[in-house]
């Protein structure tokens, strides 16, 4: 709906709650005019303060594992929810995650996994290029996302999940239920199966690479603060 018109509405329902008790009926009934005018209702009204932010995860269709382990972490760390998005340009599949929340927990969770992600496919690189040429694809692809599955537990380390009031997780479970109806659920694929004694490495150095990375959940109002930032 229009923005304007919004802003009207959400001005008039917090004037709503005031003492002075005339002042909070005019309020109410103003606020229900408008959105009798405008066809929406509070649910409506308080879901439009929930804002979303859709991220390229750089995975196929179905992704490995750790893409959404880094995915499921960062919500947590910011108060945000998770929804896969399965693409088709017209010559491959992809898949996006996008993030919604309040309080501009989606950007900012978005941003945190766009920088984690970029960091993660640098170190997983690094990292296998450090393993003898002649190992089979498997094997390589098997250590490879062990590492990653193993940096991210080190970084969850400094993780404290974001609480939400039971109003604010009100309002996100019905805007998820206002745009999705019905979703299915996605199984990301696993390559870490069939482990092997020798891949216990793979597990040791991605763990002491992710304990490098910085993950600060915003001092003093700053949400972006030193995230990914890799320590000496």
């Amino acid at each position: 709906m229009d923005s304007k018109a919004l802003d009207k509405i959400k001005k008039c329902l917090r004037l709503a709650k005031s003492s002075n008790a005339n002042e909070a009926a005019a309020a109410l009934r103003q606020a229900q005019k408008l959105m009798a005018m405008h066809g929406v209702t509070t649910d409506d009204v308080a879901i439009s303060d929930v804002g979303s932010h859709t991220a390229k995860t750089g995975a196929g269709k179905t992704p490995p594992k750790y893409v959404t382990m880094l995915a499921h972490m960062v919500a947590g760390a910011f108060g945000a929810e998770t929804v896969y998005q399965q693409v088709y340009d017209g010559e491959r599949w992809a898949l996006n995650v996008e993030f919604y929340g309040l309080n501009g927990a989606a950007e900012v969770a978005g941003y945190a996994f766009e920088v984690l992600a970029r960091q993660l496919k640098r170190h997983r690189t690094a990292y296998l290029a450090t393993l003898n040429k002649r190992l089979k694809r498997t094997t390589k692809v098997r250590r490879g996302d062990l590492y990653a599955q193993a940096w991210i537990n080190a970084v969850a380390k400094q993780v404290t999940r974001q609480q939400r009031t039971e109003a604010e997780t009100s309002i996100v479970k019905a805007y998820k239920a206002k745009r999705w109806e019905d979703l299915d659920t996605m199984k990301p694929r696993d390559n870490t199966k069939g482990m092997r004694s020798h891949d216990h490495g793979a597990i040791y150095q991605g763990y002491q690479d992710g304990k490098k990375v910085s993950f600060h959940q915003g001092v003093n109002g700053n949400r972006y603060a030193q995230i990914g930032e890799v320590s000496s």
